[in-house]
């Protein structure tokens, strides 16, 4: 039986390197290539400039069926564009499509997502009972995930990013808060997986993601085999923490109805 992995945060939209991680085929024959076989998309654009466009391109990709790997979406939401968000959320965030809502840094200036300025909008995310994600590219990002994690008590959180090249710092901030879990994308640091476990006693709160397109699946999966992980930790971070975020049952990417998901181009 092949092994499960999920990978938790993923784009989706072209870049300059990736010009077709906007075509069904090509993305899932990369994921699928990799061993990928569940995977969390957000959308580019969303991220950037258009998040009602490139929500709803994301939505329209999940409900196609029929595919090699179980795609999932996340809703990216703007505190600046809090009605539109809000809409956005009572249209998407019951289906078992999305996992959640994702908050990113502030695409003009690169300010963290901090709890002063989104405290509203979490409000209404907290309504939804699923996860949220927050990109946590720095030590500070991750300083206002731990902030928030504090008041989203109850609301399991993934930070992305890991800190970036300041992991070190920034798992120190991470430890304490027993809702926040982090994703290993950033850095291509093997050390900092082995640092994560021994600072958190554990492997327990550590998710695999590749951020793709903007880093090669590959990359990731081979940062942890060079970590020296044991069997338990390296299942863990693949697919069991996953499932206990995001509440699938226990060797499943399906959704409750049984529905595989899969990516059609737009």
């Amino acid at each position: 039986m092949a092994e499960e992995i999920i990978d938790v945060h993923c784009g989706w939209g072209p870049t300059p390197a990736a010009p077709d991680w906007n075509q069904a085929e090509a993305v899932q024959t990369t994921l699928a290539a990799r061993g990928i076989t569940t995977c969390c998309l957000s959308s580019l654009l969303a991220r950037r400039y258009d998040p009602i466009g490139g929500n709803e391109t994301v939505a329209d990709t999940l409900a196609s069926p029929g595919s090699p790997v179980n795609l999932r979406g996340w809703l990216v939401v703007q505190p600046a564009q809090h009605e539109e968000s809000s809409a956005q959320m009572r249209r998407h965030l019951y289906s078992e499509s999305f996992v959640g809502a994702a908050l990113y840094p502030n695409p003009a200036t690169g300010a963290p997502v901090a709890l002063e300025y989104s405290r509203e909008l979490l409000i209404l995310v907290r309504r939804y009972s699923k996860a949220l994600l927050i990109e946590t590219p720095t030590a500070e990002a991750m300083w206002h995930a731990v902030e928030i994690a504090g008041f989203m008590q109850g609301v399991k959180i993934v930070a992305s990013g890991m800190g970036g090249e300041e992991w070190r710092a920034a798992i120190d901030y991470a430890v304490k808060p027993s809702n926040l879990f982090l994703d290993i994308s950033g850095a291509l640091a093997p050390e900092k997986i082995r640092y994560a476990i021994q600072a958190m006693s554990g492997a327990r709160k550590l998710l695999f993601s590749s951020n793709a397109p903007a880093n090669d699946p590959a990359a990731n999966l081979a940062m942890l085999e060079e970590a020296g992980l044991t069997a338990d930790e390296r299942e863990k971070i693949l697919c069991a923490n996953a499932h206990r975020v995001f509440g699938w049952g226990t060797g499943s990417t399906e959704s409750p109805a049984g529905l595989t998901l899969s990516a059609m181009g737009s």
